[in-house]
Formats: C-alpha cells, structure tokens, sequence
C-alpha cells in the first residue's frame, strides 16, 4: 500500500533526525528483497534491518545471520496484549525469536458483489462445487468470465491451489513436517477436480501466462468475477475508483470434501542482521520501538489492508468495515506455509519450485497424465527433503 509504505518511510527519517543519524532506507520488491538477502548473506555484507516476510524469514533461517530479538518480542507482546500466532509461529525457532512480525496478511476471495447480487445469488458459495458453479452461471464470455486464477507458476496461484489441494485433504508433507505425501489418493482427487474446473470455461483467455498481477487487473478491468488474493487489488480500488470499492466483496475460501481453511502469512516483518557493532545494534532496538510505538503502528495500520501482527489493535474502527474485518479474522485462524505441519526451510524451498502449480500445469497446459503429474512432484519433494532430514 503507497500511503502505507510512504508514511513508515517518513517514520523512520523523523525518528532519525531525533537521533541525529542518517539512514539508507531502500524499497524493493518482495523478488528484490529476497535476492538482496541472498547476496547480503552470501558476501557477509549486512544491512542494520530488512523487511523479511515469514517465507523469506523461514528460507534464510538457516544462515544462523539474524539477531536473536526474543527481548524486543517480548516487549512488544506485552506492550499490545501479544502477537497472533501467524507472527509468533513464523519467527520463533528453538524457542527463541529472531524476528518480528509486523502484519499479518491472507489470500481470501475478492469479487464483485453486485454481479452475485444481480445474479439472484443470495449467499456467498459454500463449496468449492458451488462456487465454480456459480462462477459459470453468472459469466459472460468474452466480456465476463468467472474465475481469475492463474493456471501458472506464480506465487498467487500458488497459494490459491495449495488451500483448494489443502481443502480436498491432500498435502505436500505430513503433520510431522519431515514425510513426504504427496502421492495420495486425495491428490489425485483435487488434479481431478482442477481439471473439471479448466474445462467448465470458466477462466478468461491467457491464463496459463498470467503473472501476479494478471489477476488484479482482470478484476480491475471488470473482466472476471472472482479472484483469491491479498488486500492488493482494495488498495488499488480505494486509490483509483473509491466509487467501486463498496460492490468489492471479501470471503473466505469454500469448502472442499475434508476442510475448510483461509491461508495467512506475515507480508511485514523486520530482522536485525547479527553485524557485531553493538552501537548500530543499539538505534536498530530503538527504531523498532519507534515503529511499534502507537502513534506509528495504529497510523500505518489505519493505511493499508492486512491486519496487524499484534492483538492490541482490535478496538480501531476500522474492523468495522467486513472488508478489512475478514483480514482481521484470517490472521486470527489462517494456516501456514507447511501445513498440516510447521513451517520450515524444506517447506520454503520447495515453494519456490511452485510444486502445487506445477502438477497443475502439467495436467492443464502439458495434458500429463495424473499419476504422472503427481510422481515428478513427489519425486521433487523426496529429493529437496532427503537434503534437509537425513
């Protein structure tokens, strides 16, 4: 969120000015700051402070370079009533924190609710089922086509399939975080099921080269009914089209055969790198009690979409509106990366070989048999997981 991101910017330069230091202060792109980390960690050349979201916190873990902030957590928790768990299960690691989540962000559906309205649907679908039903009923192709997911390897899509695949109660691993699972009756199941969806017609043209933001403008533009996504594309309304913003609805995801779950994540949150200067270490501290003090906290939050990472901000107004409420809700029950297990650095590197999209695509775009689909994954995942637990 611009406002957002503009208003911590001024944050952090007038908090330096009282301090009479200077500081570098660089926005990048989420692909950007994780590439940067990478060659930061590679060449020992550390920032103070980065933002790190929960899946690059979890990926770079294991470089053992990041402070250890359990004080600062702790103060912070007692300051606001505590965190959400999202927060608290990403960043803490052999009992300790080494991080600190700052918002909790979720992919829920966005869609236009005076088309379902118009369309005599009364009640958002209960089912996965019902939902692409739906979607097909109320589509007008080529102008209006029901459902904006990605059919590709992109990160949206990614988290949009692993809920359905979760739904269905298949997973990548087990609860134990360690086995394997992905050759199952349930996958196959959810392949099936994805597969009628594609041919149902109920995607626009192109979708199997859509990337990130593909699916924002397409509910933008008007031109589909239902995206499952972050906060992104309120922001955009409310920064644009203030006057479309109200007909935009906000839902959990249906229900599949076995579960019904909503995916949360931290999108912000900081590390101190561990750079032995404790004069440096000393004003990174104390900026982040700056940026967790009320006044900076409450106003970001009042700026952008994802509920904070915090309990102590349930009373602003803001949750009044359904549509930031069901942020709110999802930090408050969403899963995590790895489910049914934990999240873990395993689990982040096999997301970044957007496993759930590829079994997808390979059914979808390559007309791969399911089974075959399905045993490249599993023999991805068993060599990426034989590498972490021998």
């Amino acid at each position: 969120a611009p406002a957002a991101d503009d208003f911590q910017t001024q944050a952090i330069e007038e908090w330096a000015r009282k301090k009479g230091v200077e500081v570098e202060n660089v926005r990048e792109t989420g692909e950007n700051v994780q590439k940067k980390m990478q060659a930061a960690i590679e060449s020992r050349q550390f920032p103070d402070i980065s933002q790190a979201s929960g899946g690059r916190f979890t990926l770079f873990y294991p470089a053992k370079v990041f402070l250890d902030v359990s004080d600062l957590y702790q103060e912070f928790a007692k300051q606001w009533g505590g965190f959400y768990k999202p927060g608290e299960k990403f960043f803490t690691k052999e009992g300790k924190q080494w991080g600190l989540p700052y918002s909790i962000d979720a992919n829920l559906i966005l869609y236009w609710r005076d088309i379902l309205e118009e369309g005599g649907v009364k009640e958002f679908p209960k089912t996965w089922a019902e939902f692409y039903d739906v979607a097909k009923r109320l589509q007008k192709p080529p102008d209006l086509y029901g459902v904006g997911f990605q059919i590709a390897k992109v990160g949206d899509a990614e988290n949009t399939f692993s809920i359905m695949m979760w739904d269905f109660g298949a997973s990548l691993v087990g609860p134990d975080s360690k086995t394997v699972t992905v050759k199952s009756p349930e996958m196959a199941e959810f392949l099936e099921f994805v597969k009628k969806t594609w041919d149902m017609g109920v995607y626009p043209p192109g979708v199997t080269g859509w990337d990130n933001a593909s699916n924002n403008t397409a509910l933008q533009d008007r031109k589909v009914i239902f995206i499952h996504n972050p906060a992104s594309p309120l922001v955009w309304f409310r920064n644009n089209k203030p006057e479309l913003l109200p007909k935009i609805g906000v839902a959990g995801v249906p229900a599949g055969p076995k579960a019904q779950l909503n995916y949360a994540y931290v999108r912000d949150g900081f590390v101190l790198f561990n750079t032995g200067n404790d004069k440096r270490l000393e004003l990174s501290k104390d900026l982040m009690r700056y940026l967790y003090s009320p006044e900076v906290y409450r106003k970001w939050v009042s700026l952008t979409f994802p509920a904070p990472a915090v309990m102590g901000m349930e009373d602003m107004d803001i949750w009044k509106n359904p549509q930031r409420r069901g942020f709110l809700e999802a930090a408050k029950t969403g899963v995590l990366d790895g489910y049914p297990g934990e999240p873990t650095p395993a689990y982040a590197e096999l997301s970044t070989r957007y496993p759930v999209m590829t079994m997808i695509t390979r059914v979808i775009v390559d007309k791969w048999p399911i089974p075959q689909a399905i045993d490249e994954v599993e023999k991805i995942a068993r060599d990426i997981y034989s590498k972490h637990y021998k």
